[in-house]
């Protein structure tokens, strides 16, 4: 990252310090690049319409000085998952047009535009023409990206013989059409058997960076050095090559194969043109990234995507309420059980979800842990569900391993995208409407559940005061999942209460 970048995100840190959070978000970063008075994005929003000062005016902030310390915060901030977001997504923006660009505050301000729409709308309510500055920051980068360019009398192989040229014409021709090739058979497959929208999107994108990076070389002289019926390995086909026993094996396999044709062109790239090579690089480490987060979807589709009703569960003042409860939501339809407990000792919690393990295996339901990885692990859980102030992704999977499951809550479309890269297998969506069972400073209520519909397609559930009488506007928003608590806990029989809301989650489809 530039310096100014560093020096905002500091200034972030000072400016919810002295609001009393230890969580920074968008508006504090914002309002620091203001405050960055010689940085390429105060320039931008001066260029286009508001002057950085009138920044802290068009969110309601004041004004933090340069000279303010932020020792004070230092060890004190996790980072939200929409900062997260944002500074991950600002330093791909970098990284596409030059992968040794480091993120500089244009990028970041570009991100913070593109995705919180609130601030968005505040500031072009105070003057700024947000699409002129995207558009100037995406023709800088068109133009920092485009192929390069070879003089007609030159030849961009020149460096060779001639039949050495031919040789690597040949080998840049051939992986670049299995490259290509791998990444069409992926996107057919998220795109129409996963129909998710996000993930088409990554694949569609890292397709056309390819494609871009690929017109760097001299399209002529691959296609002249192509010699198919000369190429002795068209003959030669492993023993496994013919078949194709499930579709996740036809995806392992053109993963494997986009990632290897990727890696040989990034090496002999390098005989050419470093630069290239380096933008054959990020793709190969997106095409991982990407890889992880197909592969996950697949592997919770088949752990969630037939469970309907969710039900948390806890702070119940006996075991022997607990499994009365769990029993009766199950006998009622309830297909998933999370058991949330605070405040009891260690040894309490694993002796209950140890019975609710129990129970659920009886009926053939998913059990979810709330929070305790350690305890989801030694309780036998088919998950552990992460809160956007838990421990991560990354630290629950070093306890519970690789191929765990895990729930994330979300509150925004951003953590929504975070929580996909970061191999969530469901989510919780929400809070929509106001809960009984757990404080929200606010709820985002249905416009929220229609965002989820339209981003992703990895099950997910909406939450958050979700009773019968309001359901269906739950599911004529878009929700086919729900997870209640207080709607069944609550209620004087318990497994009518489940029975009625699966029947109106079954009538929905």
């Amino acid at each position: 990252m530039t310096e100014g970048v560093l020096r905002a995100i500091r200034r972030a840190e000072v400016r919810a310090l002295r609001e009393g959070r230890d969580q920074i978000e968008p508006r504090d970063l914002l309002a620091a690049l203001a405050d960055e008075e010689e940085s390429r994005a105060a320039s931008l929003m001066t260029t286009h319409g508001l002057h950085p000062a009138a920044v802290h005016v068009a969110i309601d902030a004041p004004p933090w000085e340069a000279s303010d310390s932020p020792t004070r915060a230092e060890g004190r901030f996790r980072s939200s998952a929409e900062i997260r977001s944002i500074l991950e997504r600002a330093t791909r923006r970098a990284r596409a047009s030059d992968r040794t660009l480091p993120t500089g505050t244009e990028h970041l301000l570009a991100e913070i535009l593109e995705i919180d729409s609130l601030l968005t709308a505040r500031l072009e309510g105070a003057g700024l023409r947000t699409d002129r500055l995207l558009e100037e920051l995406r023709n800088e980068e068109a133009e920092a990206s485009a192929p390069l360019s070879v003089p007609a009398d030159m030849d961009p192989l020149a460096i060779f013989s001639p039949a050495t040229a031919v040789e690597i014409g040949r080998i840049l021709d051939a992986s670049s059409n299995r490259a290509r090739e791998g990444l069409r058979v992926i996107e057919d497959y998220v795109r129409f058997a996963l129909d998710d929208p996000m993930l088409t999107k990554r694949v569609k994108d890292l397709r056309h960076r390819l494609d871009e990076t690929s017109r760097g070389f001299d399209h002529e002289l691959l296609v002249g050095s192509r010699d198919t019926t000369g190429d002795v390995g068209t003959h030669i086909m492993a023993g496994d090559e013919g078949t194709r026993e499930s579709p996740r094996a036809v995806l392992s396999a053109n993963f494997k194969r986009a990632t290897e044709a990727i890696r040989s062109l990034e090496e002999y790239s390098k005989l050419i043109n470093a630069w290239i090579a380096g933008r054959f690089e990020v793709i190969r480490y997106d095409l991982y990234t990407l890889e992880k987060m197909v592969m996950t979807a697949i592997t919770s589709h088949r752990t969630f995507d037939e469970v309907q009703l969710y039900l948390l569960v806890g702070g119940l003042p006996t075991l022997g309420d607990l499994t009365w409860i769990v029993g009766e939501a199950l006998e009622g339809g309830v297909q998933a059980i999370q058991l949330r407990e605070k405040g009891l000792p260690d040894r309490e919690i694993l002796r209950r979800a140890r019975e609710v393990r129990i129970l659920t295996s009886s009926a053939g339901a998913r059990f979810v842990l709330n929070d305790r990885a350690d305890l989801a692990r030694l309780s036998g859980a088919d998950a552990v569900h992460l809160g956007q102030d838990d421990m991560t992704p990354r630290d629950a999977r070093r306890v519970l391993g690789p191929r765990a499951v895990l729930g994330v809550s979300t509150h925004d479309r951003s953590q929504i995208e975070a929580a996909v890269v970061d191999g969530a297998g469901y989510l919780g969506v929400g809070p929509v409407f106001p809960s009984f069972t757990k404080s929200f400073d606010d709820h985002v209520g249905l416009g929220f559940v229609r965002t989820a519909e339209e981003t992703t397609t990895l099950p997910w559930f909406a939450i958050g005061g979700i009773h019968e009488t309001n359901l269906r506007e739950v599911i004529e928003a878009g929700a086919r999942r729900v997870a209640v608590s207080a709607a069944i806990v609550n209620a004087d029989r318990p497994r009518e209460a489940a029975s009625r809301l699966r029947r109106l989650l079954d009538e929905a489809g």
